[in-house]
């Protein structure tokens, strides 16, 4: 009887320890409880209610949600100094300065060419440092006029956004007017030309910046072969233009520094796998696999080639 109450009260500490962990993130603002509850699949409302011992039912499911967040957490933590994050490359800065332009002089703008040059992760670095930035990401489902203004608006705030066509364009226009902000389109190629007709007259009305980013299908509609009278109409809007079809090796290089690789060898290696398909893409995940391997030592040739391989795999 004894054990099982010492088990008990070991089992309620370690509980109580946890929820101090999380509270005590919460605190420091690092984190948001908002985020938190999100990322271990619980409503704001009962992670609130756990942390202030208020849960109503038995908290042990969701203690041990917070326990797997709090150990997934730190594994990543020790694992940091590895990742250097988000590289200022020489691409990199150019779509920055693409960015700014637009919106600063409240323009459009189209960044388009390559997968895996670095152009999303840019955009979301661009977002993180300035006011007012909304990137929406268009894609299959989301490419009609409807969806793609109900996306924007929940980028925007717009929670409680008409789903009708009409006045959800309204209460989008609405928002963006005086805001010298940036709307982002990532993927844009999937949009139709109504949709992409409707943004042109959005952005023109509201005064905000707009960039449409994606591949070179997102150019080509605007000219060639599909550009009739409509299309010329949006093309004759559009204030800058920047065309990414390869990685740069001065990309690679620099990505090679941040991670504290110089080596020739090493260097050479990571432009090659820069050329395949994905580019810079491939090889962040490429790099990132090197770091779990070399378990904190210095990233070599041999390991680089092993992660490569391994994710190249197909036994």
């Amino acid at each position: 009887m004894n054990d099982n109450v010492i088990a008990l009260q070991k089992a309620e500490a370690h509980q109580t320890e946890i929820l101090m962990q999380v509270a005590s993130i919460i605190e420091s603002k690092t984190v948001t409880a908002a985020k938190i509850a999100k990322e271990v699949d619980v409503s704001p409302a009962a992670l609130s209610q756990v942390l202030k011992g208020k849960y109503a039912a038995d908290p042990a499911t969701i203690i041990k949600k917070l326990e797997r967040w709090l150990s997934l957490r730190n594994e990543r933590q020790a694992k940091q100094f590895l990742n250097p994050g988000f590289v200022m490359t020489q691409t990199a800065k150019q779509i920055i300065s693409d960015l700014t332009y637009a919106q600063v002089t409240e323009s459009i703008a189209v960044i388009f060419g390559a997968s895996g040059v670095g152009k999303s992760e840019t955009l979301r670095e661009y977002q993180q440092q300035n006011n007012n930035v909304w990137i929406v990401t268009a894609s299959p489902s989301r490419a009609s006029l409807t969806e793609a203004l109900y996306e924007l608006a929940m980028e925007l705030g717009l929670d409680q956004a008409p789903r009708r066509k009409g006045p959800l364009a309204r209460v989008i226009r609405q928002r963006l007017r005086g805001s010298e902000g940036l709307v982002i389109i990532d993927e844009a190629d999937h949009l139709d030309y109504p949709t992409l007709e409707e943004l042109r007259i959005l952005q023109e009305e509201t005064g905000t910046g707009m960039v449409l980013v994606g591949n070179n299908k997102v150019y080509t509609q605007l000219t060639g072969g599909r550009r009739n009278e409509d299309f010329a109409r949006l093309f004759s809007r559009i204030a800058k233009k920047r065309g990414i079809h390869k990685t740069k090796q001065a990309d690679v290089r620099e990505i090679a520094s941040a991670w504290h690789i110089d080596g020739n060898t090493e260097i050479q290696l990571m432009i090659q796998i820069s050329e395949r398909p994905g580019g810079l893409r491939l090889l962040t995940k490429t790099l990132k696999l090197s770091a779990m391997y070399a378990k904190g030592g210095q990233i070599s040739e041999r390991v680089l080639r092993t992660a490569f391989n391994e994710l190249d795999a197909n036994e």
